[in-house]
């Protein structure tokens, strides 16, 4: 898809300011840095006529600094930030002076009030200066509301005005285009809004055309530049959506959003406009007369892609459904019916076969047990049997156990000792033959 894009340059944000008092003073004259603090010039002397190194020079001024003791100051939170380590980062400021600061997390717990962007504090802290950085800081020990600041209070003022004039009612919204066919970006051409931007349409698979309309989105030349792009924007043939927006930022970076000729050109624009200003928590006047909001650039993107997305899918379930209605698909599930059938017919037929073999089987050894061979066979068996038995009671297997017969010269059994006489000749039988003996 093309993209096509115009360049312009893009301005600086002003500087910022805050104010110092000391929390031990006894009036409320403004506390005054030492002389060496502020700068002063000190001639060396003959003890150390060395240069100083950028380490000592670091070393002086922390020195100084942390001399200072505990300050109470006062001013507006800028550049609100929290990390994971639960450490908070911002700047406190007022008109003419801006002062990075620092709140530990073991410090934050203890605080009443959520920090944001705008609100007027006042703080007790120590001044440092980190050598490596060469940056000057306030480590915040405690800090409470002092009031909305003054930006804070002209977007109150400017929102309850525009309001209460009806720009913001839904009235007013029209619908976004679901499928935008030419679609129009008002931002800065510098940084990764634009790339970003892009990525996401190119990802979705967005198919359309996307204008880059370069604007200056911080400073005092933004609410121009961007109500100028607006103006392109709406002039570009075809057009159907414009997104006005740019990266996060602190609540001064974003303050061109806030400015009320702009704010009424986004209402007034022919073509339906998305806000897309800073983060999820960032909110501008422009969001509100916007005729969508998105919480980022990308989410724009997203929402733009949506409807070309939500269609494809739902092309690909028709197609699934009429895939699945098809003649072709109909012949296919009969055949697969047909297929079934013949594997249940299969089974069944096994079943009847096998049922038969087995019955077949009981029968066959049924008829061979009454056969006359078998029976031939069981009463050979038995014979057997009772031979077997009678051999066992026999008197050969008696003999075999070490018994004898003893007989007379006849031939009589001599079954008593009374009846074997002295001389008397007998004849034993054994079971491996016949012995004579001599009664005695």
């Amino acid at each position: 898809m093309p993209y096509r894009a115009k360049w312009a340059r893009r301005s600086l944000a002003p500087t910022l300011a805050f104010t110092i008092r000391r929390t031990d003073a006894t009036s409320s004259r403004p506390y005054l840095l030492p002389a060496c603090a502020r700068g002063a010039y000190r001639q060396p002397s003959a003890m150390d006529s060395a240069p100083l190194t950028i380490s000592d020079l670091a070393d002086v001024l922390k020195g100084h600094l942390n001399g200072m003791g505990t300050l109470e100051v006062t001013g507006e939170i800028s550049g609100y930030k929290t990390y994971p380590s639960g450490h908070h980062y911002f700047a406190l400021k007022d008109s003419e002076a801006k002062v990075d600061c620092v709140l530990y997390s073991f410090q934050a717990r203890w605080l009443k009030t959520p920090l944001r962007d705008g609100m007027k504090v006042i703080a007790k802290v120590k001044a440092d200066f980190y050598g490596k950085s060469g940056k000057f800081s306030l480590v915040v020990d405690s800090i409470k509301p002092a009031g909305e600041g003054d930006l804070f209070q002209k977007f109150k003022e400017l929102q309850a005005k525009l309001k209460a004039e009806g720009l913001f009612e839904d009235e007013l919204k029209r619908p976004l285009p679901e499928f935008p066919k030419v679609v129009a970006f008002v931002t800065s051409e510098i940084g990764a809004v634009w790339h970003d931007f892009i990525e996401v349409l190119k990802t979705r698979g967005w198919s359309g055309t996307a204008w880059l309309v370069p604007a200056r989105v911080q400073g005092d030349t933004c609410p121009g530049s961007v109500i100028n792009g607006l103006k392109q924007a709406n002039e570009i043939p075809g057009i159907d959506l414009i997104v006005v927006g740019r990266g996060g930022g602190s609540m001064e970076d974003l303050w061109g959003f806030n400015d009320e000729a702009l704010v009424r050109a986004v209402r007034a624009s022919k073509t339906p406009v998305i806000s897309a200003v800073g983060h999820q928590t960032d909110f501008t006047l422009c969001d509100f007369a916007a005729d969508k909001r998105a919480e980022t650039p990308t989410a724009a993107a997203e929402l733009i892609a949506s409807g070309q997305t939500r269609l494809r899918e739902r092309l690909k379930l028709l197609a699934s459904e009429l895939a699945q209605h098809s003649p072709k698909a109909k012949l296919q599930s009969l055949y697969q019916d047909l297929d079934l059938l013949n594997e249940r017919l299969d089974g069944a037929a096994q079943e009847v076969v096998a049922e038969y073999r087995h019955r077949l089987s009981e029968l066959g050894s049924e008829l061979h047990r009454l056969s006359p061979k078998a029976r031939l066979g069981v009463t050979r068996e038995k014979l057997n049997q009772l031979g077997h038995r009678l051999r066992s009671a026999g008197f050969e297997s008696i003999l075999s156990r070490g018994y004898s017969i003893v007989r007379d010269a006849d031939g009589t059994v001599i079954s008593a000792s009374r009846d074997v006489t002295k001389g008397r000749k007998l004849r034993l039988k054994f079971n491996d033959g016949e012995a004579d003996a001599v009664g005695g």
